[in-house]
């Protein structure tokens, strides 16, 4: 069965922001739970996904946001950022990062991760390389591979909650 697959940007408007809120905290929730105790996810929720956090982050000067949507319906979305700490191999280069790249479990094995990932990577033609974080034990550490990504270091820069990550890096 196909699906209409898109991706927009978006601005903080009452919709986005409420869009954005449910799908931060269903996906934290599924991506950690497994992980992590319920207080743990919790915190990091309320202090990461809260309504002034995703406003000021989609006020900032370097901040997009990206939502993708099968059937107009919208399934994960990704944060893409020019600000925050980047990973030793990229300290002198001009880069961004993708700091959130999350679908929705019910959405993974069809075809909006590779819109939103599309998406991101057209935001960073501009740069010399992309990073992001993925759990070293994710299963979308092989799709990232498969579209340029290279496993990096561990580190856990990004990520609030005590969980093993790596970073991967595409170089332009």
């Amino acid at each position: 069965m196909s699906h209409k697959i898109i991706t927009k940007f978006r601005v903080a408007t009452e919709d986005a922001i409420d869009e954005l809120l449910h799908l931060t905290r269903t996906i934290t929730i599924e991506k950690y739970a497994h992980l992590v105790s319920d207080e743990a996810i919790e915190n990091y929720i309320s202090t990461i996904y809260n309504p002034k956090h995703i406003i000021d982050e989609m006020n900032s000067f370097g901040n997009q946001w990206l939502v993708v949507y099968a059937d107009e319906k919208a399934v994960g979305y990704a944060f893409v950022t020019t600000q925050g700490k980047r990973p030793e191999p990229l300290k002198d280069k001009k880069a961004v990062c993708i700091a959130d790249f999350c679908i929705l479990k019910s959405d993974l094995a069809g075809a909006a991760k590779q819109s939103l990932l599309d998406k991101c990577l057209s935001i960073g033609k501009g740069y010399e390389a992309l990073w992001l974080t993925e759990q070293t034990e994710s299963p979308m550490l092989s799709f990232f591979e498969d579209n340029g990504f290279t496993g990096g270091v561990e580190g856990n820069d990004l990520i609030e909650l005590d969980i093993q990550m790596v970073y991967m890096i595409k170089e332009n």
